[in-house]
């Protein structure tokens, strides 16, 4: 399964509610051969954290789903759907259609593609708009870069 984006261990889990990959990707994981990989997992993990002691995952979701005072920006879901043909095609491409067996190196390279689709998102987004306020303090007027954190914050994990 091809999970992100990723808050914790096994997917984005806020209360009950649980975003994971593309429906194909998952069913090709299901229907992948024995003594392959079980998936991969590609978002923000846990551990991450900013120097203040926030949760990296916890800044996601505030933008990812907004709040009262933040605006929507789901730049995480955008590169999900955005990337998913991609990811299905290069699955596809170094899969033996035979075998179906998913090998830990072809995880590697669906982790570090979708990886860099998300973080790509991350860098384009920018609507809507930092407030004036919010521009003038950080200096910057890309609304989900800061310090870099957020971004340099995704990685992945092959689930084997």
């Amino acid at each position: 399964m091809l999970s992100a984006p990723v808050f914790g261990p096994g997917g984005l889990n806020m209360g009950n509610v649980q975003f994971e990959g593309g429906e194909k990707l998952n069913e090709f994981f299901k229907k992948a051969g024995k003594g392959g990989i079980k998936g991969v997992d590609v978002g923000i993990f846990a551990s991450a954290k900013y120097p203040s002691g926030v949760f990296v995952a916890a800044v996601a979701a505030w933008n990812e789903f907004g709040t009262r005072t933040i605006p929507e920006r789901p730049a995480l879901r955008a590169a999900n759907k955005e990337n998913q043909k991609a990811l299905m095609n290069l699955l596809k491409r170094l899969t033996d259609p035979k075998l179906m067996i998913v090998t830990v190196n072809t995880g590697n390279l669906l982790g570090a593609n979708h990886q860099g689709a998300m973080q790509q998102s991350i860098i384009k987004w920018g609507s809507p708009a930092n407030a004036p306020a919010t521009i003038k303090a950080k200096g910057s007027s890309n609304p989900l870069i800061d310090t870099g954190l957020y971004k340099n914050s995704i990685t992945f994990k092959v689930l084997d």
